[in-house]
């Protein structure tokens, strides 16, 4: 943050009471952060409206603050292009949930991903899962991407040699 001042970061915690750890430890070292949680509330902790959590998501595009602590619930459908690094506090299993939260960086230029994983722990094997995951998934979507490029174009000539198709049924009874 020193050497980029206008980065953003967002940081994913699974846990409600992780993401205000993060966000107290961040206050304590000078780093200004907020939390992004869902609605609902849960014993003694509060959720964010929609409205608060339309304006966190307004006031850190504006730079007001510039790491943004979240559970879950930010990891789809946030627009924020100037986000240059996402960080798992905690590794997930979900290939889906990963990729979503890969991707609320570099949108707009690169961005960097860091993963933190706790060596002897059930995060080494969350990792290795969700990236063998990702990695049969991008596979998949090759393979079936080359078939479509095939079969796009078998259907770009059909249609190509339709109009023709149909000018030689008007010459010929």
């Amino acid at each position: 943050l020193a050497k980029f001042p206008e980065s953003r970061i967002i940081i994913f915690a699974t846990f409600r009471d992780m993401v205000q750890q993060i966000v107290e430890y961040l206050a304590k070292r000078g780093i200004e952060a907020e939390r992004f949680v869902g609605q609902a509330t849960k014993d003694s902790d509060r959720g964010l409206s929609q409205k608060k959590q339309i304006d966190a998501l307004r006031r850190f595009r504006e730079g007001e603050f510039r790491v943004l602590v979240a559970t879950s619930v930010g990891e789809e459908g946030l627009d924020v292009p100037s986000t240059d690094m996402v960080i798992f506090y905690e590794a997930v299993p979900s290939e889906i949930r990963s990729i979503q939260r890969k991707g609320r960086t570099g949108r707009s230029g690169s961005g960097r991903i860091v993963v933190l994983v706790t060596k002897g722990t059930s995060d080494e094997t969350y990792r290795w899962v969700s990236q063998s995951r990702e990695r049969a998934m991008i596979s998949g979507i090759r393979m079936l991407g080359s078939r479509m490029e095939g079969k796009a174009e078998q259907e770009t000539a059909a249609t190509i040699d339709a109009p023709l198709q149909k000018k030689i049924e008007e010459f010929i009874p």
